[in-house]
Order: structure tokens, then sequence, then C-alpha cells
């Protein structure tokens, strides 16, 4: 395979993953506040500010609701919005456009003019709900073409190296956000008592609300959230589960090679093998290390992984 083939099919897999995070954590952020027992969390500056920190936006003045939703949606200046990231998904499917399946293909370029030509006048005024499930909904049909109509071979786990990538950066990027809102929220006087509905909202962004409360049945709280987001290798929106996806399909593309200190598959084992091991206890008072210092490594990884295997 052409190593420019390989690059365009991971970031393909890199920018429907970030496409679908963007949107389900702005859409949950956005209409949890509806129903926000906090004031402090019911309050459209707080929402809009946790949803720009998120997209890694801060140099917004003076915000509105309406810069906000566009800015992080339909703005094609923003490199890091929802449709900037479905037309560079789009660019690199075209550019790898022998690898993948016609149905795949199909669906993707679908997929962007869904997006493209969606009434921004709409988007803004009554429309995010349904633009927002556009996208999660287009990301499940892009995964089930991905799985369902492409050979699984090296380019298939090429795209899924470059999913699971980018779900540990956005898993991180998620429960960063989320802690900073609930220090502000402390800040404002609040109880830790009064944080399950914060601790729900994380989980909601992950679309793990529900397997959660099956493993737990008990009402969220910190150390069971971090656990189950953090640790829970089955778990597909965990941090240790998406290290797995890495690693197995990283051993598919490289499994005759050695496995010294220096290897990409060293270092991502070593990585899943922390994980599997660690307890809350050991990262209780230093969450926010953690979760730095795992995505320091994995953008290094996935830096060496593009150096190896993608230049050209």
């Amino acid at each position: 395979m052409l190593s420019r083939v390989a690059n365009n099919l991971y970031w393909m897999g890199r920018y429907i993953e970030r496409a679908e995070h963007f949107a389900r954590y702005s859409r949950v952020q956005y209409f949890s506040s509806l129903d926000a027992p906090i004031l402090k969390t019911y309050d459209r500056n707080f929402v809009l500010e946790s949803i720009l920190y998120m997209a890694g936006i801060f140099d917004m003045e003076n915000i509105t609701e309406k810069d906000v939703l566009f800015k992080i949606g339909l703005d094609l200046q923003n490199s890091n919005s929802i449709i900037s990231n479905i037309t560079f998904a789009r660019e690199n499917a075209r550019g790898a456009r022998n690898a993948i399946s016609t149905d795949l293909w199909e669906s993707i370029n679908k997929y962007y003019h869904l997006v493209t030509s969606y009434p921004q006048d709409t988007y803004l005024s009554t429309g995010f709900y349904d633009f927002t499930q556009l996208i999660l909904d287009q990301t499940s049909i892009l995964s089930s073409k991905i799985y369902g109509t492409l050979m699984h071979d090296g380019e298939w786990a090429i795209i899924l190296i470059g999913m699971y990538i980018e779900r540990v950066i956005q898993i991180i990027r998620i429960i960063n956000s989320k802690l900073h809102d609930i220090y502000k929220i402390e800040q404002a006087g609040h109880s830790v008592t009064e944080m399950s509905f914060e601790w729900t909202t994380m989980l909601r962004c992950m679309e793990a609300f529900d397997m959660n409360k099956k493993f737990y049945r008990t009402i969220p709280n910190r150390e069971q959230v971090m656990e189950f987001l953090l640790l829970n290798p089955h778990c597909p929106r965990s941090i240790a589960y998406s290290l797995n996806g890495i690693r197995r399909y990283e051993e598919k593309i490289s499994r005759n090679e050695s496995r010294d200190s220096n290897t990409i598959s060293f270092k991502i084992g070593k990585l899943v093998e922390q994980f599997r091991y660690l307890s809350f206890d050991e990262y209780k008072d230093d969450i926010y290390g953690l979760l730095n210092n795992t995505q320091d490594k994995v953008i290094e990884i996935g830096s060496e992984f593009e150096k190896k295997y993608l230049s050209f």
C-alpha cells in the first residue's frame, strides 16, 4: 500500500471520529442545561463556554449563542468545526478511493452533502438538535460500512487505528472539560452532593450512561464515573478499551517486528498494561495529571505511527 493512501485512510478515520465527539458533546451540554437542577449549569454562558473549552476555542470574546453554535458547527473558517472535519474526512476518502468500498465512499459523500447543504438559518434557530443527530446517525452508518464492507486487512486496520487514537484524545478532552465545569460549580459554592447531574452529563457525552447504570446500579459519582470511563476494558467509550483497540490493530500491521522499547508496539503495549493494572486510589488526587500524560503519550504514538507508515 502506498504511504499516501495509508495517510488518507488514517486521517479519514480520525476526522470521522472527531466530528462525532464534537457533535455529541455540544448537543448533550446544550440540551441537558435545560433540565439542570443547579442554577450555575442552567446559565447559558456557562454552557457555551464549556462547549468552546472542549473544542479548544479560547479566543472568542463577548460570545453569543448563535456565534458559538456557528463556530463549532458550520464555520468553514474554523478548522476544528464539525463541517470542516467532515470536509477533511471526505477529501481523505477521495484520496484513498481505490482502497475503500463504493458503499463507504457513497456514504461519506452523502454525509458531506447533507452537512454542507444544511440551512444555516435553520441550524441557528431550531435545527441544532436535528443537525447534531444527523452527525451521530451518519457516523453510525459509516462505522457499519467500515466494518461490514471492507476487507479486514492492513488498510482497514489503519482506519481503525486513526479512529481509536482520536477517540482517546476526545475522551480526555471531554473529561477535562467536564472536570473544569465541575470545578467552576464548586467554586460557586455548590456541594459535592449536587454534582450527580454533572457526572450523569459526562456519561451521556460518551454515550455511556446506560451501561454505567447497569454496571454499578447506583447514582453516578466521581469515583465510579472516572473508573468506568478510564479503566473499564469492556466499555467502548473508555480509555482502556480504546488503547486496547490501538494495540490490536497496530499489531495487525507490525506483527513481524521486534518488540524492543523503541517500537510503537512496545509503547502502546506499556500504556495498555498501565491502565490494566491501575486503580482509582492511585490517581484520584491527580486525575488531570493522568489524563494529560496519557494524551501526550497517545499523541506521541500517533506521530511515530505517521512517521513510520504514513510519510510520503
